[in-house]
């Protein structure tokens, strides 16, 4: 196969993979004793994570007792984006909580600018959460 092919074969594979596809992050809310990450992240879409990608996470409590999650996301394309995300949210055996609040949600960021995508838990239980980061161009 001459490297014009394979090349070709590979670009028409990482477009055909992004489309509809979700990137992930997660956190991992308890003091590890083994050797996993505290952030995790899960790559199904190679071009948003290239130039949507997470540049802070922080998880705190608020007044009222539930948690608090607050991700920034920064973009590094040359051109507006347009993305949806959303916010799951886990008690402390990683099942998900079932809430309304869940729901994708549109949003853009400027050519070169940042974002702060916030969520509150649902209840007092919520543990810890995952943000899903989908295109919409």
């Amino acid at each position: 196969m001459n490297v014009g092919v394979a090349t070709s074969l590979c670009i028409a594979a990482i477009a055909l993979g992004g489309c509809g596809s979700v990137n992930t992050v997660s956190t991992r809310t308890t003091a590890a004793t083994d050797s996993v990450e505290p952030l995790r992240k899960q790559i199904n879409d190679v071009l948003t994570d290239f130039f949507l990608h997470c540049t802070d996470v922080r998880l705190s409590r608020t007044q009222g007792g539930p948690l608090q999650a607050q991700v920034d996301v920064g973009n590094d394309d040359f051109r507006y984006r347009r993305f949806a995300y959303r916010f799951t949210w886990m008690d402390p055996n990683g099942n998900t909580i079932a809430s309304p609040m869940s729901v994708w949600k549109s949003a853009s960021i400027a050519s070169g600018g940042s974002k702060t995508l916030m969520s509150v838990a649902p209840n007092d239980i919520a543990a810890d959460f995952s943000l899903e980061i989908r295109r919409s161009n």
